[in-house]
């Protein structure tokens, strides 16, 4: 692609291709299918290094990409040192024949008498082009080769525009409040102060919005005046599945002794059967006992984890469900308290049957937010509630549509959702009833 097509510089790293202008041409897939094995020498000791190329891909006269090329190698010889590429984890899988030798770490046993080429024996060739050897791509070159940056690279503000444009009302709200946070954590003034006016470049709502929420004086005017475009699959809503699933979600389910067996058993058979995870959180992780069962049998459930050992943020939604006792023991407990409202800031779907609506409405009762009186369910904001559930109301075969009766749709299609709550959150927040995100 030529670079006086574009507005911007191509070779330029802080740019985005825009799809309209420089279309998708999808030419594989990379599909991960099992996790590894060991985590030191399969995480820990993998070395990335974009100067390893194969035949048919050559490299570009992007300065980073030139940059990496040299630094990426130079990194893996002080991290792991000099034969960094006979670990298995960087071992090609096919058979390399070069010239190194010796060295710390080294684990090839070379036979012969020579390292170099060419030699006197015609050891070790060089691989042909037919044989398979890498031919540099002929890439014919006009023009002064300088050592200088072209004139585009000058344009600062043009993309950053169109990104900002390009996202979601929830999106914009998020980078909003996270250039709020970072910047709060600076005490001199200069820096924010400047910030916001860089901001005034890009978008000046931002701006504001940033410098009224940071103590930096309130711009009125925009310094770089907004274009207005936007570019296609920049947000991630563009993103969503097209069938709601939740395979590989992880639900915490929250119980403690006398919990309801029928709601607990039924939401874990059928988050199963949807391919979720579930996970159990309780008190304790001794056996825990249903409401009704006897301790002396010794069986009970054992818990994944305690409430005290691990956190909500480590799962994708929360599940409590009734059982008098079972709740009665949990409002006691802070910790337990803690889960449902961190899982409800954080903007994760949230399901509660019986007598744990109360428990969970504790937590998540802000102006907006409903819960369930009766029998019939109520999604709000992502927060399923239904007081009263038989036990044909938990099923394997799943339904996940907006708006579901039955309770297992609702709360199953809540999680799948992830950003479903935050558009609502986000729309809630703008009538004034309340802040959450």
């Amino acid at each position: 692609m030529a670079d006086d097509s574009t507005d911007f510089d191509i070779l330029d790293a802080t740019k985005v291709w825009p799809e309209e202008e420089v279309p998708i041409r999808h030419i594989g897939e990379m599909e991960l299918n099992r996790n590894v094995d060991e985590y030191f020498t399969q995480t820990e000791q993998v070395a990335f290094c974009t100067s390893h190329i194969v035949p048919g891909i050559g490299f570009s006269d992007d300065p980073l990409l030139q940059g990496r090329n040299f630094s990426y190698f130079d990194t893996q010889l002080s991290r792991l040192g000099i034969n960094w590429q006979e670990l298995s984890i960087n071992k090609p899988v096919c058979p390399v024949m070069n010239h190194n030798r010796d060295g710390q770490g080294r684990h090839t046993i070379t036979k012969g008498t020579v390292n170099y080429w060419p030699n006197r024996f015609s050891a070790v060739k060089p691989a042909k082009p037919e044989e398979g050897g890498y031919v540099d791509f002929p890439e014919k070159v006009t023009g002064m080769k300088v050592r200088m940056r072209s004139k585009k690279f000058r344009d600062h503000y043009s993309q950053a525009q169109l990104f900002y444009n390009s996202l979601s009302p929830p999106e914009k709200t998020h980078l909003t409040e996270a250039l709020c946070f970072e910047l709060d954590h600076c005490d001199d003034p200069t820096v924010y102060n400047r910030m916001v006016e860089r901001l005034c470049d890009i978008d000046l709502e931002l701006a504001q919005a940033v410098a009224e929420s940071v103590g930096a004086p309130i711009p009125k005017e925009a310094t770089t005046p907004n274009h207005g475009r936007k570019a296609k699959n920049l947000s991630q809503l563009e993103f969503m599945p097209k069938v709601p699933t939740i395979e590989t979600r992880r639900v915490a389910i929250i119980v403690a002794d006398g919990y309801d067996p029928v709601a607990y058993n039924g939401i874990k058979v059928a988050l199963k059967a949807a391919k979720a995870l579930p996970f159990t959180i309780a008190p304790r992780r001794t056996p825990i006992y249903a409401a009704g069962e006897d301790k002396s049998t010794g069986k009970g459930v054992t818990p994944d984890h305690h409430l005290e050992g691990m956190r909500s943020t480590m799962f994708d939604s929360v599940f409590v469900p009734g059982g008098a006792t079972s709740i009665e023991t949990l409002r006691k407990n802070g910790r337990a308290l803690h889960w449902v409202r961190e899982a409800f800031g954080h903007l994760k779907a949230i399901g509660a049957t019986g007598e744990a609506v109360a428990f969970v409405k504790d937590a998540c009762a802000l102006p907006g937010v409903s819960f369930s009186e009766s029998s019939d369910v109520v999604d709000s904001y992502g927060v399923v509630t239904a007081s009263k559930v038989e036990a044909n109301g938990f099923k394997e075969a799943i339904k996940m549509v907006k708006g579901a009766k039955g309770f297992v749709d609702a709360y199953t299609f809540a999680i799948s959702q992830h950003n479903g709550r935050v558009l609502g959150m986000v729309a809630w927040d703008e009538r004034g009833a309340g802040r959450v995100v």
